[in-house]
Order: C-alpha cells, then sequence, then structure tokens
C-alpha cells in the first residue's frame, strides 16, 4: 500500500514538472513512510477472551430424574394433581410436592419463605395433604400404613441437605430422593401394590 501511495505521488509529479522532480517526489515519500514505521512501533493486538462455556447447576439432576430413581428402587408413582406425586415404596408413603418447577426457597431476616410464603405455611398445607391421603389410604381389613411424609422439592441455596417443618420434609430433589432411599424398609411388596392400586383408584 505504500508503494502504491509513492509511485502515485511519483507519477502525479512526473505529469506537472518533469520526470527527475517525479523520481525525487517518489523516493521523498517512500522515505517518509519508511521512518514513520520506524518511529512510531504497532499498537499490541488485543487478545480475545474466550467465552466460559455454559456449567450447569449443581443439585443432581431435576425432579423428573428423582422420580425414575424412586421407580428403579422399587417405588410406585401416583400422580395427585399437576404438581405433586405419590410415592409408595419399601420406605412408605411420600407425597412429592411442586414436581415440575421446585419451590424457591429464600432465608430472610423475617425467617425462611418459599415462593414469596412462609415455609410454615407451605409445610402445614403439605401436612394437611398427606393427611387427607392418610385416610384416604384406609384400607379395610388390614393393617394400617405408614403416614404419608409430605416432601417440598425446592431449588436453591439449603443449610443443611434436609430440612423438617412440622409434618413436612424440605430438600433438593436429589437430597429427597436420598432420604426416602435411605428409610428403613416397612413395606413389603404385596403392601405396595395394594396402597399405590388403592391410591390409583381413589384419586383418579
Amino acid at each position: 500500500m505504500r508503494a502504491l501511495i509513492a509511485a502515485g505521488a511519483g507519477v502525479m509529479a512526473t505529469g506537472f514538472i518533469d520526470w527527475r522532480a517525479g523520481l525525487l517526489v517518489a523516493g521523498l515519500t517512500a522515505l517518509t513512510y519508511v521512518l514513520l514505521a520506524t518511529a512510531v512501533p504497532r499498537a499490541p493486538s488485543v487478545p480475545r477472551t474466550p467465552i466460559a462455556p455454559r456449567v450447569p447447576p449443581a443439585g443432581g439432576g431435576g425432579p423428573e430424574r428423582s422420580l425414575r430413581e424412586l421407580e428403579r428402587r422399587g417405588y410406585r408413582l401416583v400422580r395427585d394433581g399437576a404438581s405433586r406425586h405419590l410415592a409408595i415404596g419399601p420406605g412408605g408413603a411420600y407425597l412429592l410436592e411442586a414436581l415440575a418447577h421446585p419451590y424457591r426457597l429464600v432465608g430472610r431476616a423475617g425467617g425462611w419463605r418459599i415462593d414469596g410464603r412462609p415455609a410454615g405455611h407451605v409445610s402445614d398445607r403439605a401436612g394437611a395433604r398427606a393427611a387427607r391421603l392418610d385416610r384416604l389410604l384406609g384400607v379395610p381389613g388390614t393393617d394400617p400404613g405408614p403416614p404419608v411424609v409430605p416432601v417440598i422439592l425446592v431449588a436453591g441455596h439449603l443449610p443443611e441437605p434436609v430440612m423438617r417443618s412440622g409434618r413436612a420434609v424440605i430438600a433438593r430433589p436429589h437430597g429427597a430422593v436420598r432420604y426416602i432411599l435411605d428409610r428403613p424398609d416397612v413395606l413389603g411388596p404385596a403392601d405396595i401394590d395394594v396402597l399405590a392400586d388403592t391410591a390409583r383408584t381413589r384419586l383418579h
């Protein structure tokens, strides 16, 4: 590019003066560009900042994976409305709340809140629903099964993997599954089938 500018300047000078003057102008122009390139260093190139790949949040998977894990470990699942599943298996019966989208648990000065509501109110409502299921699952002529435990699935930071509020258990999906699977066996295969079939019939 610089050579073209110098040659162009020489040609222009040749047309206006003579060929000697043209050569002189071209030589001086080329010398000027050489001196400028030597005296003024180039600005260093700005390196590109790589974009870090998105890392999925920790938590051991979503609610759907939690359900599949319970099924693999011998639990029967019965849907109870749009956001609940009743899981009946060796460790008892558990009402899993907010399966589609876990509630947001936030700690504030006034106490824990779940989706903007006091955690105690949410757990009380889940406990009342679990008590209703206790009555619903009563099978005439059989021993009463273990009480239904409400499990509220939440997202966000918890000070402990599993928290208790009244009758309810509060945990992230992975923590809830671990809690349920760690419970001692209280139901045999026949009891699980009877309770699950009863729940499916009476809830639907």
